[in-house]
């Protein structure tokens, strides 16, 4: 959802281009409206199937031979379910957009060091099969994009609307770091939210003689992000939100929206460019004619 909310804007810029001439500016339809409008209508599909996810986590988890108290909770025969969570690290470089599309949507960092993530990810292929990154370099640089796309997050919109959580705090302090998460979303505590964190079920199973230590890595990278890994590690997340750096996001993500919008004209120019000076160096070349 975070390349379909650049999309959407996209779609914004084509909708008003043209003045009255063009279908959103001739019926005031601000951009925010059909963001929200755009979101709300995936919200209530989302809920409208969860029946169906319900499904097929049965199957899938019979499959694997899960234990089915792990999906109890999540049933809807626990009772109405009227938010959902979607856990995916990309979108760590699409908060702006997504906020876009979402904008009571509350965002959580999870901060675990930099020397752990590259481990995991390293190993992932031991649980699902595909290699994550092709070295421990990228791993290193994939942390370093995420964690500044959400530390500068934290600066844009304050700890109302994304906060971070250490990774250690979740495993060594899970009631008191769970509780914290609950306040946030006005929700009450139950110590069932406790139990999936007694087994961990996405973990890269990394062995404890594992060495991530390639010759080939920039250490310049790895330093960096160990010297970001250990800042984080001791400074606490920003109390006030920051305009400047909501205006940072903004302008960041209209340079990716005009980016994208011209991407094809772009590639288009550069095809015709490649194809005239083929031609002109075919016409440069002499021809022969054998006789």
């Amino acid at each position: 959802m975070g390349d379909f909310s650049v999309n959407v804007a996209i779609a914004c810029q084509i909708g008003g281009a043209r003045g009255d001439y063009s279908i959103l500016s001739a019926m005031d339809i601000q951009d925010e409206e059909l963001f929200a409008a755009l979101g709300q209508s995936i919200n209530d599909l989302i809920l409208q199937h969860r029946t169906h996810l319900e499904r097929k986590r049965e199957t899938r988890s019979a499959a694997l031979k899960l234990e089915a108290r792990w999906l109890e909770a999540t049933s809807t025969a626990a009772g109405p379910k009227t938010r959902w969570v979607d856990g995916t690290p990309e979108y760590s470089l699409h908060i702006c957009g997504l906020r876009k599309l979402f904008p009571d949507a509350v965002f959580i960092h999870i901060f675990r060091d930099v020397a752990s993530v590259v481990r995991s990810m390293l190993n992932f292929h031991r649980v699902a099969g595909i290699q994550l990154v092709p070295n421990e370099e990228e791993a290193y640089r994939y942390w370093l994009r995420t964690v500044r796309a959400c530390i500068k997050a934290e600066q844009a919109y304050g700890p109302n609307v994304i906060r971070r959580v250490r990774y250690a705090d979740l495993i060594d302090n899970p009631e008191s770091t769970m509780r914290s998460l609950l306040d946030l979303l006005s929700e009450p505590y139950a110590s069932r939210c406790l139990e999936p964190l007694v087994q961990r079920i996405n973990s890269s199973n990394v062995s404890k003689d594992f060495k991530a230590e390639d010759p080939a890595t920039d250490p310049v990278v790895a330093e960096e992000a160990t010297r970001l890994s250990r800042d984080l590690e001791g400074t606490a997340q920003p109390v006030d939100a920051s305009r400047s750096a909501a205006d940072e996001m903004e302008a960041a993500f209209a340079q990716r929206t005009q980016y994208m919008a011209t991407l094809e004209s772009q590639y288009q120019r550069a095809l015709q460019s490649s194809l005239d000076s083929g031609e002109q160096q075919r016409r440069r070349i002499p021809s022969y004619e054998l006789r």
